[in-house]
Parts: structure tokens; C-alpha cells; sequence
């Protein structure tokens, strides 16, 4: 079993991911039929346009989560775990993991104060242009003003656990994604079952919350305390010369990555209504929740990227990255054919729950986008373990282009225009020029491991 498990490439962490992102699956089948059983179409969009819409928090976050854990990778190979639950080694290094957190605690404590003060008035005006018939605003209203303060304050514990995965806990941090996992599916499937409609998504945030709160205070209280007091005379990490150079790209390419992932539902409900935003944001999510399952190989050795990066070990990197491309890419494409023939199944037979979601083609077009983004945020992950973000031009681009073709394709179109503006900027754009800029910067930065591909 243990052989089996290797050669799959499934380690502690992975096994826990992949743990997490099974009962997603399971539990995300199960809230797509409780969404189709327990809410109208009308409100099934206001549910997934919600979910877009809060998405918005990427111009606050920024991508920073993802910098701490590259930053606090490298410094980790100076550091090691004690038994009393802190960390020793080099002061140097403790230093500049100090101020990490101290920068992160503070940009994230100032982003959910904006994110609150934006994001509320924001969907407050958006639904109340685009409200229908028989829709309350105490339906609306007072769930999306409660969904913003949870998901603000989400992110401040947010960047504390990428901290602390960024320090090489990736299985503990695995273990927490699966408790989260568990609970939150519970609850948002009971809140469903149970008529609280639009609520479900406050009791997924709030419960998300509650339950990193908890787990930090009973993990890692001894950690973080002993680093937050630490005191040192030693430099901290310069976040001017340091993080900013790389967190900027990040940010850029987040900020674009909202108008490639997450545009759609609201321009579809604006222009087409919240029946046929809630057939796209269905459709998305089971694309969206198969992708991340997938990534599971390759996200959780994105530490492990830093320090084999940090060490200069390049054959080990490059062995570690293919195989979990390799491996993750098998299983993604077995995954998308099984789903594919139940869904034509259903269909063949009239299944109501097929009607929920978008036709059959257009479902195979966002499948092979799912392939083609899987690639890019493969490549993405190992070009940036390195500190650095050779893909923001590329991230801007496919940006402005998906967002000009939606803004063009979708008024008139609907969603067959959306999938085409997306498919159109995700293969041409990011998976040839990403793969362009993958093999470049390999060769730049690694000459000598140029042909070896694992």
C-alpha cells in the first residue's frame, strides 16, 4: 500500500488534501442538488453572483498569502521545529520571519476594514439595480452585509496559516483544510436543507473562521507568541526590497485573474438574469472545485519548491514538479471524462438537475479550459516558488482580453459568448504564452537541468 502510495505520488499532506478536497466533491455534489431542490433558479443565481462578487476581496488580498509562503519557505532552511512547539536556529532568520508576520498581520488587519467598507455598499447598489420580482431585501441585503465581515476577517487568519505553511507544517495545514472542509460543508448543507437560503454562505464563512481560530490557538499558540515577542536588533525582512518587488506581480496578476475567473456570473446576471448566471456559476464551480483537487500534488510541495530552490538543488526540483504534473494531470483528465459521461447520462434520461447546469457542449468548452489552467497554475507555482512572477504581463493580458470579449460576447450571446471569451484567452493566452514563459525562465535559471524532464 505504502508503494502504491509513493508511486502516486501521495504523501502525508497530499493524502490529507486530498482527503479535504474528496468530501469537497462529494459535499459540493450534494450542495448543487440541495441549491436546485431548496432554491428557486432566481435565488440559485443570487447565491453563485454572491459568490463572484466577494471574490472582489482579491484587490484587498492581493496575493499575499501566497508571497508569505514562498518568503517563508527560504528562511525556513535556516530554522527548525523544537518540541516545545516554537521554532530555533539561525536569529537572523527568526528575525525576518518576525517581521513577515508583523507585515502581514498589519496589511491583512487594513484590507478587511476596506474590504468591509467597500464591498458592502458595493453589492448593496449592484442588487438593488439588478433586483427581481418577489426577491425581499432582507433576503439580500442583511446575508451579503454579514458574508463580507466574516470573509474580512477570514483573512486575517488567513495569512497566519500561510505563515505557518510557508514553516513547512504542510500536513498539519492539511489537516485544518479538512476540518474546515467537513464542518463547513455540514453546515452550509444543513442551512440549505433547512430553508435559510442565501445564509448558508454566512455560515460557511463564520464556521470557517471560528474553526482556524481554534486550531491556531490549540497548535500554534506557543509559536506565534514566542515569535511575536521575539527580540532581536537584527535586521527584519525588507518589505521595500524584499516582498514588494515580488508581492506587486502577485498582486497584478491576481487582481487579473478576477476578470478571467470570476466576471462572468455577474455580467450574466446584469445582462441575462439570475437563471442563467446560476446555470454558469454551477457549471464553474464543479470545473473550479475538480481543478483544485487536482492541484493538491502540486500546491503542497510549493514549500518544498522554495527550499529545494533556496538550496540550489534544481534536479530535485525539476523531479518533484514533473511528477506532479504528471501524476495530477492523469487524474484530472480521468476525473473530467467520469463526470462527463454521468452528466450525458443524466441527461439522456432527463434528468432535472442537468437543466441546472449549462448544455452539454458548452460544458465540454469549460473542461478543456479546466485542462489548460491546470498547466498554467502548475508552471505558475514552480516559477514563482523562485520569488519571482515572470507571469504577471501574461495574467494582465488574458485579464483585459477576457473582460473585453466577455463585456463584447456576453450582452449578446450569453453564456455561450462567456465560455468562448474564456476558452479563447485560457488556451491561446495562458497555456501557449504560459508555457513559452515556463521553458524560458527554466533555461534562464537552470541551464544545466534543461533536458532533464522527469
Amino acid at each position: 500500500m505504502q508503494a502504491m502510495a509513493n508511486r502516486l505520488g501521495i504523501d502525508r499532506a497530499v493524502f490529507y488534501t486530498l482527503l479535504a478536497r474528496s468530501w469537497s466533491v462529494g459535499v459540493g455534489l450534494l450542495t448543487i442538488y440541495c441549491i436546485s431542490h431548496f432554491l428557486s433558479p432566481t435565488l440559485q443565481g443570487y447565491y453563485y453572483t454572491f459568490n463572484s462578487l466577494i471574490a472582489l476581496q482579491i484587490f484587498v488580498e492581493l496575493g499575499l498569502n501566497f508571497a508569505i509562503v514562498q518568503f517563508a519557505s527560504h528562511e525556513m532552511i535556516h530554522l527548525s521545529w523544537q518540541s516545545d512547539g516554537t521554532i530555533g536556529g539561525s536569529e537572523l532568520a527568526k528575525r525576518r520571519l518576525q517581521s513577515l508576520i508583523g507585515f502581514g498581520l498589519t496589511w491583512f488587519g487594513i484590507a478587511a476594514l476596506l474590504m468591509m467598507g467597500f464591498l458592502i455598499p458595493i453589492g448593496m447598489v449592484f442588487f438593488d439595480r439588478t433586483a427581481e420580482t418577489g426577491i425581499t431585501s432582507t433576503e439580500i441585503y442583511l446575508p451579503w452585509t454579514l458574508l463580507v465581515i466574516f470573509t474580512a476577517l477570514n483573512l486575517i487568519g488567513s495569512s497566519v496559516v500561510a505563515l505557518i505553511e510557508g514553516c513547512g507544517q504542510i500536513a498539519q495545514v492539511a489537516i485544518l483544510k479538512l476540518l474546515q472542509s467537513i464542518l463547513t460543508g455540514t453546515v452550509v448543507l444543513l442551512s440549505l436543507s433547512q430553508g435559510l437560503g442565501l445564509y448558508a454562505l454566512v455560515g460557511n464563512s463564520a464556521v470557517l473562521l471560528a474553526i482556524t481560530l481554534v486550531w491556531l490557538a490549540g497548535n500554534y499558540r506557543w509559536f506565534l507568541i514566542d515569535l511575536l515577542k521575539h527580540r532581536s536588533k537584527l535586521p527584519g525582512m525588507s518589505w521595500r526590497h524584499e516582498i514588494w518587488p515580488f508581492h506587486w506581480r502577485i498582486a497584478l496578476s491576481w487582481m487579473s485573474g478576477y476578470f478571467i475567473f470570476n466576471l462572468f456570473n455577474p455580467l450574466l446576471f446584469a445582462t441575462h438574469g439570475s437563471k442563467l448566471a446560476g446555470q454558469m456559476g454551477i457549471s464553474l464551480q464543479i470545473i473550479s472545485t475538480l481543478n483544485g483537487t487536482a492541484l493538491v500534488w502540486i500546491n503542497t510541495k510549493a514549500p518544498i519548491f522554495g527550499q529545494l530552490i533556496a538550496k540550489r538543488q534544481p534536479k530535485q526540483l525539476d523531479a518533484l514538479f514533473f511528477r506532479a504534473l504528471f501524476i495530477s494531470m492523469i487524474a484530472l483528465s480521468i476525473t473530467l471524462l467520469i463526470i462527463g459521461c454521468v452528466l450525458w447520462y443524466l441527461d439522456t434520461i432527463g434528468s432535472v438537475f442537468v437543466q441546472r447546469l449549462l448544455p452539454l457542449p458548452l460544458l465540454g468548452g469549460l473542461a478543456l479550459v479546466c485542462l489548460a489552467n491546470h498547466i498554467v497554475f502548475a508552471e505558475a507555482s514552480y516559477l514563482r516558488a523562485h520569488k519571482q512572477e515572470p507571469f504577471m504581463a501574461l495574467s494582465i493580458a488574458s485579464g483585459i482580453v477576457t473582460a473585453c470579449l466577455a463585456l463584447l460576447l456576453v450582452p449578446i450571446y450569453g453564456a455561450e459568448g462567456a465560455v468562448a471569451a474564456y476558452a479563447s484567452t485560457a488556451i491561446v493566452i495562458g497555456l501557449f504564452g504560459g508555457t513559452a514563459v515556463f521553458l524560458r525562465k527554466r533555461r534562464q535559471w537552470w541551464p544545466e537541468t534543461i533536458n532533464i524532464v522527469p
